[in-house]
């Protein structure tokens, strides 16, 4: 149809400048670019499911929420 774009994969919008991420980011991420998720801070890996501790959890801890270790 004439006016009317086909957007290449990964890419939706009018324009086709929206990059669509599958699964979608979580934890306030967006999506930067088709599949690849830019992380709010306190959160990290590919759908920004994995909190970050800084300084890193210590003897035997593990990081289950930005900034807070819980004890196993």
């Amino acid at each position: 149809t004439p006016g009317v774009c086909t957007c290449n994969s990964g890419w939706s919008g009018s324009t086709c400048a929206t990059p669509i991420c599958s699964p979608t980011c979580s934890n306030g991420g967006t999506c930067s670019a088709p599949n690849t998720c830019t992380c709010a801070a306190g959160w990290s890996g590919a759908v920004c499911t994995t909190p970050v501790c800084s300084p890193s959890c210590a003897n035997g801890a593990t990081c289950s929420a930005p900034n807070t270790c819980t004890c196993t």
